[in-house]
């Protein structure tokens, strides 16, 4: 585990800004957020259940996999059976991605490519863009924007995304913590009053 992110070798496209960068990119290139995500196993399981039960939607195909970080999903494409696996990261994880896919000995099928998916050219137009975009609340990471300009820009027509939907559910909920929030907030209005009661008492102010 390293305190620092991964030194850069090279970059195929342009980095992330410095503004996006301070708000988002700037954990990514650190192993141990990568770390904290792949111990996620629902989500990493799901994704890898997704590619592996689709082996024939994969095999021969060329994927785009948008936001590689570590470079699971590539593997997992590469695993699948595609010809093919472009592996996009905006940070200087690309370069521990690099190391872990020529250590897998999937870099005959993989290229990592450092750069924002913005501002990178592929050689190719691809069968299938995979890309693990979803943050808190589905779109917190504001990451879709990223993977829409791929489709855009990269898919065949009928290609295939993975994932390809998804669905937000919102309910109302009664919580304790939220009664209690409230009744602090309630008590030191109440505070005030008794505060500004006393000022004009005292001192006419």
């Amino acid at each position: 585990m390293t305190s620092e992110p991964i030194a850069s070798s090279m970059t195929e496209g342009a980095a992330p800004d410095a503004t996006d960068f301070a708000n988002y990119f700037c954990t990514y290139g650190y192993l141990y957020h990568q770390k904290e995500m792949l111990e996620d196993h629902k989500r990493t399981g799901a994704y890898y259940q997704a590619v592996m039960s689709n082996k024939r939607q994969f095999a021969g195909k060329v994927v785009l996999d948008v936001g590689t970080g570590s470079g699971i999903l590539a593997m997992f494409a590469a695993k699948a059976g595609a010809s093919k696996v472009y592996a996009v990261e905006a940070t200087t994880m690309a370069v521990a991605a690099r190391k872990l896919i020529e250590h897998n000995k999937l870099d005959n099928v993989i290229t990592v490519i450092q750069g924002t998916i913005e501002s990178i050219e592929l050689p190719e137009k691809v069968d299938i863009i995979i890309s693990e975009w979803m943050g808190y609340f589905l779109l917190r990471e504001s990451m879709l924007d990223s993977v829409i300009v791929a489709r855009d820009k990269f898919l065949k027509p009928g290609g295939a995304m993975y994932p390809s939907h998804a669905t937000l559910y919102m309910a109302p909920i009664q919580s304790a913590t939220g009664q209690r929030r409230q009744a602090d907030f309630e008590n030191s209005v109440e505070d005030w009053g008794e505060f500004m009661d006393a000022m004009r008492s005292f001192y006419s102010v």
